[in-house]
């Protein structure tokens, strides 16, 4: 009988061969994928760090362009005052529409472009003004109205700031030498009235520039602070709950519902508010993300009811810790306590030791909403220095 096999196939040499292409092959593709995405991401961080929007150059076209006005441009030098102004909100409108491009869409050449050319024509519109005016009346005038401008804007940026006893008397020198140019402006002394708005553009320019320089690094945190407020809101909105916001700058404590503004309460805060606070007794009110550990009643507390905040957290302990390490606060410094949220409040200054204060009739109506447990955050601003449009007077 004849019997039949069928041989046993052997991958051969060449099949070897083929399938150490086939792995090499899936190894280079691979290789090649990894290094395309590589290059893609290197791309997106690039064009981040690179393409960003022209804060700066705005927010001067914005100072140049008030000045503009004080100086009666609108008046002295409409056509080029007009053009500066439309080219100033160009650069705004520009700029809110590259924003709502995805970040690797946005240019901001064109928002550059017409912050410039609005800086320029605002300038120039500021020579052909005062060509204008030859009269020394209303010459005086304006200086008048312009440097009142920057008292207030002065008492509106910096009114709730931690001032030296030095810079708070010769801003309220300031105040009275623009009184005394008042008098002379309107009993047609215009020799004195000139001499007293000189001395009060020294003085005013000199401690302006000190808080203005304080302000900036202040700001400096901002970015930390939006971090903080959008985790806060979104886990109200997540959780259906209410959170606790404190703005430091603004001295507003809010509730948020369902991440929602709920309500808005006026506070005052520690003495020395401004930056985040470093050791016992430096009267600041500390920044970060907080919760309520216990609710005070009358009797439990001085400040007719309280909230206890869980400060010193796992983070302020940590800070504390490199502060002292690294000698920015002493060796034999001691971390703070007790901070609380309470009443006795409304007395219209800054005055806790780190605190912060509702009046009584608010503290009755936050004690109702919030639980124990309730997040607290507090942070130096819900806004950006440009929002808040503080950030140069001069």
């Amino acid at each position: 009988m004849q019997h039949w096999f069928f041989p046993v196939c052997r991958p051969g040499r060449h099949q070897t061969i083929e399938n150490y292409f086939f792995i090499l092959m899936k190894f280079r593709f691979a290789f090649f994928l990894a290094l395309i995405v590589l290059v893609i991401t290197g791309a997106i961080v690039l064009r981040v760090k690179t393409n960003k929007p022209p804060e700066s150059e705005v927010m001067k076209a914005g100072k140049i362009l008030s000045e503009a006005r004080i100086e009666k441009c609108a008046k002295y030098a409409k056509a080029t005052f007009k053009e500066a102004e439309q080219y100033y909100d160009s650069s705004v409108v520009e700029w809110k529409n590259q924003n709502e491009k995805f970040i690797l869409f946005r240019n901001y050449k064109n928002v550059s472009e017409f912050a410039a050319k609005s800086i320029q024509l605002s300038e120039k519109s500021i020579v052909q003004a005062r060509k204008s005016i030859t009269n020394t009346e209303e010459i005086l005038e304006i200086r008048i109205g312009k440097i009142s401008h920057k008292i207030k804007h002065f008492e509106d940026s910096f009114g709730n700031f931690p001032m030296s006893k030095k810079h708070r008397d010769e801003f309220t020198k300031c105040k009275l030498l623009y009184s005394e140019s008042l008098f002379a402006y309107k009993n047609s002394n215009y020799s004195l009235c000139s001499m007293k708005l000189d001395s009060v553009e020294v003085v005013l320019n000199d401690v302006t520039s000190h808080y203005q320089e304080k302000l900036f690094d202040y700001f400096k945190e901002f970015p930390k602070w939006k971090r903080l407020l959008e985790q806060t809101i979104s886990s109200s909105k997540k959780n259906r709950n209410y959170v606790i916001v404190v703005d430091k700058f603004a001295r507003e404590l809010l509730v948020y519902k369902n991440g929602e503004i709920y309500k808005k309460y006026t506070v005052e805060l520690g003495m020395n508010w401004i930056g985040d606070k470093m050791q016992q007794g430096d009267k600041s009110t500390p920044e970060g993300l907080y919760k309520i550990l216990n609710k005070k009643q009358n009797g439990a507390t001085r400040y007719y009811k309280a909230f206890l905040l869980d400060y010193p957290n796992d983070d302020d302990k940590k800070r504390f810790l490199l502060n002292k390490k690294n000698g920015t606060i002493k060796h034999n410094a001691k971390i703070g306590n007790l901070i609380e949220i309470h009443g006795n409040g409304g007395k219209g200054i800054d005055w806790t030791d780190g605190c912060v204060a509702l009046s009584d009739n608010d503290m009755d109506e936050v004690y109702k909403l919030c639980p124990v447990g309730t997040k607290v955050t507090i942070v130096g601003s819900t806004k950006s220095m440009n929002e808040l449009s503080v950030s140069s007077i001069k």
